[in-house]
């Protein structure tokens, strides 16, 4: 069995699938398809791809038509695929901006150099934390915030039409980034978290700039990122680098990343401060869910679900518990139509409203 990662060529004409093929069948283990539709089926049924390299003009399913259902999906092996749009090498630049707001990862130009190619496609596919070279490249010191604000400023002083601008701000950082703190210490806690974030500086464009704000998480500011293509990156991030396993010393850990996201022009009128603020905000929710998750957006202030969320993750006396209890009894009630639990609800709604009401229990 071949260990060379899979990727799908999806192109009309044979002699462009042959001519990409010829160049990269020694780094990759390559499936072909001629039109969209069979693309897509070939992408649901085959879990192994770890990325798409395809045409606009493709039959039964243009490109784009089959980059909205991939990012659109609600599986995330499918939605934050690396998705490379074939491109001529005079393609407009307003042409690839469009195509960066539909959610397109890279371009890869017809005729370009293997090496190239090659190059584009191993920056977004290539994870393993192990990979990263020990060079002076990958050693180099990370900014700080008033950096990636300055970078974000010194971009947005330069748009002509601030109302359409994109720009998005990733927040990422281990999930359980003080559980390895307090088992390891803090050295070896932020020693992952730049190996991490190595990695994903790998993976940037030459706009994108990457800060350190403390401890392991990191800012990555990218001017002119949609949040399509940013959202596909962060939950790429998370779930590639979720399957990371770090030995440290004589111990094997699984780590997890989790991201915060803000992004331009969703959230119109915010400062580079403010969209900064809000990714690590959206990072520290994101944090309190186990998963990798990618939290995007700001909980509802009156989300029932959010507050029994922040009770989870705090000491909660009686009275707490009996008055959330009561708002979760027409739920419960609702399950037990619907499923026959056996719950004695009769009971449990008597001995929630006595701790509501501060009910001392019986001597």
């Amino acid at each position: 069995m071949s260990d060379k990662r899979r990727i799908l060529i999806a192109d009309p004409s044979r002699v462009a699938r042959t001519a990409l093929v010829r160049l990269l069948r020694e780094d990759f283990d390559i499936r072909e398809e001629g039109d969209g539709e069979s693309a897509w089926q070939t992408l649901v049924l085959d879990a192994s791809i770890v990325a798409v390299v395809s045409s606009i003009g493709l039959p039964r399913l243009s490109g784009y038509e089959l980059l909205s259902r991939l990012r659109q999906n609600r599986l995330r092996r499918l939605a934050d695929l690396p998705f490379f749009l074939l491109i001529s090498k005079d393609e407009t630049a307003p042409n690839r901006e469009e195509a960066k707001e539909r959610g397109v990862s890279d371009f890869i130009v017809r005729g370009g150099s293997a090496d190239d190619i090659r190059r584009r496609i191993c920056r977004l596919v290539n994870w393993d934390i192990e990979a990263v070279p020990d060079d002076a490249d990958s050693q180099a010191a990370f900014g700080n915030r008033t950096l990636a604000c300055r970078h974000l400023c010194n971009q947005m002083a330069e748009i002509a039409d601030p109302e359409t601008w994109s720009a998005s701000v990733l927040a990422f950082g281990l999930e359980s980034e003080s559980a390895i703190s307090e088992r390891f210490g803090a050295a070896i806690m932020q020693d992952i978290g730049q190996r991490f974030a190595r990695v994903i500086r790998a993976k940037l464009g030459p706009r994108d700039l990457i800060a350190h704000l403390g401890g392991s998480t990191y800012v990555v500011a990218s001017p002119g990122t949609s949040p399509a293509t940013a959202t596909a990156f962060a939950q790429r991030v998370c779930s590639a680098l979720g399957e990371s396993r770090i030995r440290i010393a004589e111990t094997t850990v699984q780590v997890a990343v989790s991201a915060g996201l803000a992004a331009l022009p969703a959230e119109r009128g915010k400062s580079a401060a403010q969209l900064i603020e809000m990714a690590v905000s959206r990072l520290e929710l994101a944090r309190q869910t186990p998963g990798g998750h990618v939290i995007s957006s700001d909980p509802p202030a009156d989300d029932p679900f959010a507050r029994i969320q922040a009770l989870l993750r705090q000491e909660n006396t009686r009275e707490q518990l009996g008055e959330t209890g009561q708002q979760l009894l027409p739920i419960l009630r609702l399950l037990e139509q619907q499923f026959h639990f056996g719950l004695p609800l009769a009971q449990m709604e008597e001995q929630l409203r006595k701790y509501a009401s501060h009910q001392p229990d019986p001597e």
